[in-house]
């Protein structure tokens, strides 16, 4: 006595041709979809400098960001969360930030924060205080955005190159 063929999508080779099959399909939309996404370089990073301001001094004012000035990335001045759009920064740049949280004085100052995404997902710059300013340099370039967080009355933030 013979036994009757299996049907079609019970033989081996139907269920191997089909495993193989899926197999090439996600690992093509897996590559496809590292490609759309940067590179995650480590980000070294080089405090340079960071002072309090006197409590007399005004937060700088904004420049036009229609015309930014040469090497000039991003600039960016307000008084709630923002995010740059997607720049792409050189192998060495740095951060130039300032603000002003008097308007938190009485619980000893307010938050303010600066992070980033892509290349720059390494960047964590926070403090707490009343006013502050600094600056920070980065040795590794790529293309994100950074994201400013701040509960202050004003604060600034300036991207350049070099």
């Amino acid at each position: 006595m013979e036994l009757p063929d299996a049907p079609f999508y019970r033989r081996w080779s139907v269920i191997l041709a089909g495993v193989v099959g899926v197999a090439a399909i996600t690992a093509l939309l897996g590559w496809r979809g590292l490609q759309q996404v940067a590179s995650p370089a480590t980000t070294g990073t080089t405090v340079t400098s960071t002072t309090a301001s006197p409590s007399t001094t005004a937060p700088p004012t904004s420049a036009n960001s229609s015309s930014k000035p040469e090497g000039v990335l991003w600039e960016e001045a307000g008084d709630e969360v923002a995010m740059s759009p997607g720049f792409r920064a050189p192998p060495t740049w740095r951060i130039e930030w300032s603000f002003d949280c008097s308007n938190f004085a009485k619980f000893g100052g307010g938050n303010f924060k600066i992070t980033g995404d892509g290349a720059f997902e390494r960047i964590e710059i926070q403090r707490f205080a009343t006013r502050a300013s600094g600056n920070q340099t980065f040795t590794r370039g790529g293309f994100g955005h950074l994201h400013v967080d701040s509960v202050c009355r004003h604060w600034t933030v300036t991207v350049l190159s070099g």
